[in-house]
């Protein structure tokens, strides 16, 4: 059934609350991801954990944490994006919840963790992508993305002081049960707000044209897994994908390290990464509210070209002086603010039908790109004899996705 749009230009689009049920996925999501790396110190000693046990714990839940979103994606497809962000939202908060009662041995923390990741896996890129289509039109979903993804990186950067003192004051496994408290309360203010789709509550999507119609038929029948393979464009946005997470998980794993290096404190170090991560966020705000006016391949395209070249031209400046390192590694955290335009893009490529599908598929291709991308450029650093060159590794892989990403078809006529 098509009924007339009633959406009222002077009340709040109840858009808005569904994107700040977008914005407390990132604190469920960072809480689920840092608080364990954050503190791994008190828990080695707590567990008696060896430096490879505690690495083991992080690479199990990295692999069902990147490796199960395309679980998460089908579910979104089949019982709604609400259901899915809910119920992932419940298993990673619990599960850290748990941790913080019962994890006392080396197994019951490996078993924890994988739970953690896989509930983590649906929070985010497998589920939102498909909530945000359905409530902001193409025009729009590129600011609504940039409005989410700052969630993340304000998280992390208050874990990064609230968890240590958290555990100073309370102990490491207390840490673990307030911050997951923390977490299912999110998850539950999800549940309350979110809601499908635009239609669900007599709305169109925000950005819709005022002429739209309101369609208030019920969802068409999902599709499945052998519907998104057989997309080309499933592969086309893979294979970047691919090559971005190579060129990202390099710099995330190996930029401290690189400061140190360079003869330089931890604490040093630790700004640098914070640099790049408070830049991300001008970036954000750059380069989302641009691929609403502009094709989103082409955004990723020039943001990615952007990032490469100040990658590689952290090379020439390594050692030359902690300022200019500095200047170089916040240009780049300008350009990784592309990331809502990739989410964004994922939407835009995919019928609604498997927007969830789809997403979590390619989200799952990122596995290839986190697991191989630190290993090659620690294999690199080796080579070289230098760690700044893993930086030049990097530039490469992402000048290569942005190639990729230029060659992406064109959305002449976006469609919600």
């Amino acid at each position: 059934m098509i009924q007339r749009n009633t959406n009222v230009e002077n009340r709040m689009h109840y858009g808005w609350m569904v994107l700040f049920g977008g914005f407390l996925t990132q604190i469920i999501l960072m809480i689920s991801l840092q608080t364990l790396p954050i503190i791994m110190a008190e828990v080695k000693i707590g567990l008696n954990l060896s430096n490879s046990s505690a690495g083991t714990i992080m690479s199990v839940f990295g692999l069902t944490y990147a490796g199960c979103s395309f679980i998460w994606g089908y579910f979104a497809d089949r019982f709604g994006a609400r259901n899915a962000v809910t119920a992932a939202g419940i298993i990673s908060a619990l599960m850290v919840i748990l941790f913080g009662f019962v994890g006392d041995s080396f197994t019951k923390a490996i078993i924890l963790f994988a739970l953690v990741g896989f509930g983590a896996a649906g929070i985010y890129s497998a589920t939102i992508p498909k909530l945000i289509g359905a409530w902001f039109h193409p025009s729009k979903r590129g600011r609504a993305m940039s409005l989410i993804t700052p969630g993340g990186v304000l998280t992390a950067a208050a874990l990064g002081i609230v968890a240590p003192k958290l555990s100073k004051a309370f102990g490491w496994q207390n840490t673990f049960v307030i911050l997951g408290a923390v977490a299912l309360l999110c998850t539950i203010l999800i549940y309350l707000i979110v809601r499908n789709r635009a239609a669900d509550k007599g709305l169109t999507p925000i950005g819709s044209p005022l002429d739209a119609m309101v369609d208030s038929a019920p969802p068409a029948k999902e599709g499945g897994f052998g519907d998104v393979l057989k997309m080309k464009i499933t592969w086309h946005l893979g294979i970047m994908y691919i090559f971005w997470q190579l060129a990202y998980m390099t710099i995330t794993v190996f930029l401290a390290v690189s400061v140190r290096g360079a003869g330089f404190s931890a604490v040093q170090a630790g700004l640098a990464v914070t640099i790049y991560s408070l830049c991300q966020l001008v970036g954000q705000q750059i380069w989302g509210p641009l691929s609403d006016r502009i094709e989103r391949k082409f955004v990723i395209g020039i943001a990615g070209i952007f990032w490469a070249v100040f990658s590689i031209a952290y090379i020439f400046v390594f050692g030359s002086g902690l300022s200019n390192m500095y200047v170089v590694v916040g240009l780049m955290g300008v350009g990784m603010g592309m990331v809502p335009v990739l989410l964004a893009s994922f939407t835009d490529y995919f019928p609604k039908e498997v927007r969830g599908t789809g997403a979590g598929v390619i989200s799952t291709f990122a596995t290839v790109g986190r697991f191989f991308g630190p290993m090659i450029a620690g294999i690199v650093a080796d080579a070289t004899g230098t760690v700044s060159s893993v930086f030049g590794f990097a530039g490469v892989m992402m000048l290569i996705a942005a190639l990729i990403a230029l060659a992406l078809p064109r959305l002449r006529s976006k469609v919600a």
